[in-house]
């Protein structure tokens, strides 16, 4: 007893007060800075901050102990000191045992999985099936953005160092594309204008995503012709039918022998070759080729990117080959290996063919090119698909497209590209994070950009580690399963008013099944966690966000705000009598 009269007679709840409301005013000031996330991880949810309540609380206790023996008079001041340490001790229980985070639900799925407010480093191994969480604290190095932060990770017969030497709080990702490439691969930078509205894109030949792309209502391509014939073909004035799906030409060197196989309108059909021991079967046609995350599919129906896959079956073995009609240099250039010694080519009617109201930049291969490897034609074509061709583009000139009145130029041509990622910060609010991160196994090092949500393989030894950042997960006792989402807007607006969520809770180990409409100020409320209406993800499918919390301090505080709310009242009505 006599300590806490020590304490209270101190007189430290005033001092503590004042810093605690200084810590609150720099708060302020470090959210308008780094954003609401960064101050409530580094600042209200640390363990200082809570370690000042905590002294608070007990600055309050003495205090309250101090004035023994009570008297009837001293039950306002008791019941204030007694809401003000239960508050206190519900925020400091919040903090340190409470749960925050987000469930991102596709409409039509469920979910289990609860994205924390913190980011970890997952290391995983698919062989010999190594995994490791490492948790990060980057956002306290927000004000220089160097944290070196160094990990040491045992692998199955020795340990790497993987260190981060940047942190970026709100990155933004740019490329960068020089002329120092060790193979040929060409690339260009077109610009469009049109009506004051002005952009550019970098535009790679070679590559299956990023040869073509749609600016306003133009299709724009960077072709590259592979042979003479090719080239004239598309420069003129004909128009060919896209509707076949082509043929297949092979070249067997060791037999002197040439074939054409046309593609088959079904899957499975096995074709042997004429005067050979091989046989082809065919897989799968893809008119307008994408990978996705479900593997290869076919964006549309219309040939804008057909490929076509199949295997080789010989004496040597059997290949399987993905071939593209406007990228045969494909699986050369993604260094596939074969057993079987053969030329194939894939010839689509596409490749002497283009979409309505296109931009196409050809460049003839320089393997065929009489002019020069850089020279480069133009075809354009309008609403019904007559060309107009090019027959020279000279680098910094302006053309028009006379349908479309699109103004278009080539500013940069490369013959060797080299596209490389580059990663700056746009401010310091916590936004968009990416942190650079250096890997080391012995005299090997191995660096890598890595925005938040994405993973990389780190090529040291043989086995490659594959190292992800993304917010911390934790499994919930139930699932919840999105059944239709809804944005309502504003009348005649696209403007949200607000979101609603039709939603399945299933608890399998209480037996229990809930369906509930969760909306702005509508929460699902289970095993003590509540589930609001935070956001949405618009795409094929929208996606819900729902933000979870669990707060198991909720109920001191309530407790101590209707408590310090006893007090005043008391305060005032014994004071009135008194009078």
């Amino acid at each position: 007893m006599r300590i806490f009269r020590l304490i209270g007679s101190l007189g430290m709840a005033v001092p503590l007060l004042v810093v605690i409301a200084s810590v609150l005013a720099w708060g302020t000031i470090y959210e308008t800075r780094f954003g609401t996330a960064a101050v409530q991880r580094f600042v209200y949810q640390s363990g200082w901050f809570q370690a000042l309540l905590g002294f608070l609380a007990v600055n309050l206790a003495a205090a309250a102990f101090s004035r023994l023996p009570w008297q009837r008079r001293h039950l306002p001041f008791l019941l204030a000191h007694l809401g003000i340490i239960l508050v206190l001790v519900g925020g400091i229980l919040g903090g340190r045992l409470g749960v925050e985070g987000q469930m991102i639900i596709p409409e039509g799925e469920a979910s289990s999985t609860l994205q924390l407010a913190r980011n970890v480093l997952v290391v995983h191994q698919p062989n010999p099936g190594i995994y490791q969480e490492l948790e990060t604290r980057f956002e306290t190095t927000a004000w220089n953005h160097r944290p070196h932060a160094l990990f040491e990770v045992p692998l199955k017969d020795r340990s790497i160092q993987l260190v981060v030497d940047r942190y970026y709080p709100n990155a933004e990702r740019r490329e960068e594309v020089s002329d120092s490439g060790d193979q040929e691969n060409p690339a260009l930078r077109l610009t469009l204008s049109h009506e004051g509205e002005e952009g550019g894109i970098w535009l790679l030949a070679r590559d299956p995503d990023r040869f073509g792309a749609r600016w306003g209502e133009a299709h724009v391509f960077f072709l590259e012709a592979q042979r003479e014939g090719e080239l004239k073909q598309l420069l003129g004035s004909g128009r060919v039918s896209p509707s076949e799906r082509g043929t297949i030409e092979m070249e067997f060197p060791g037999l002197g022998v040439r074939r054409q196989i046309p593609i088959p309108t079904g899957r499975g059909k096995m074709v042997q070759i004429e005067g050979t021991p091989y046989r082809l079967t065919f897989r799968d046609y893809f008119p307008d080729f994408a990978l996705s995350e479900k593997g290869p599919v076919s964006r549309s129906a219309q040939p804008n990117n057909p490929a076509v896959a199949f295997t080789l079956t010989g004496p040597e073995g059997t290949d399987a080959h993905l071939l593209f009609a406007l990228h045969p240099e494909f699986e050369a250039v993604h260094g596939r290996r074969q057993k079987i010694h053969a030329h194939l080519q894939y010839r689509h009617p596409v490749q002497s063919a283009l979409p309505p109201d296109s931009i196409a930049l050809v460049r003839a291969s320089a393997s065929s090119a009489r002019a020069g490897a850089t020279a480069l034609s133009a075809i354009l074509t309008d609403s019904t698909g007559k060309r107009q061709p090019i027959s020279r583009v000279e680098l910094g000139a302006w053309y028009t497209h006379p349908a479309l009145g699109y103004r278009f130029r080539v500013e940069a041509f490369y013959s060797r590209a080299q596209v490389e990622v580059v990663f700056g910060n746009r401010d310091n609010e916590v936004r968009s994070e990416a942190i650079h991160l250096v890997g080391r196994d012995g005299d090997r090092v191995e660096e890598a950009w890595l925005a938040l949500r994405q993973a990389v393989a780190l090529p040291l030894g043989e086995d490659s580690p594959t190292v992800e950042y993304r917010p911390a997960v934790r499994e919930l006792p139930f699932t919840v399963r999105l059944e239709d989402f809804r944005k309502i807007d504003y009348p005649g607006t696209q403007m949200a008013a607000g979101f609603e969520s039709d939603v399945e809770l299933t608890d399998p180990e209480r037996g229990v099944t809930l369906k509930k409409k969760i909306s702005m100020n509508n929460p699902l409320k289970h095993r003590g966690f509540s589930l609001f209406q935070s956001s949405y993800i618009q795409g094929e499918r929208e996606a819900t966000v729902l933000s979870v919390r669990k707060d198991p301090g909720t109920p001191l505080v309530y407790a101590g705000f209707l408590i310090v709310l006893s007090g005043v009242i008391l305060l005032f009505t014994s004071r009135s009598r008194v009078a």
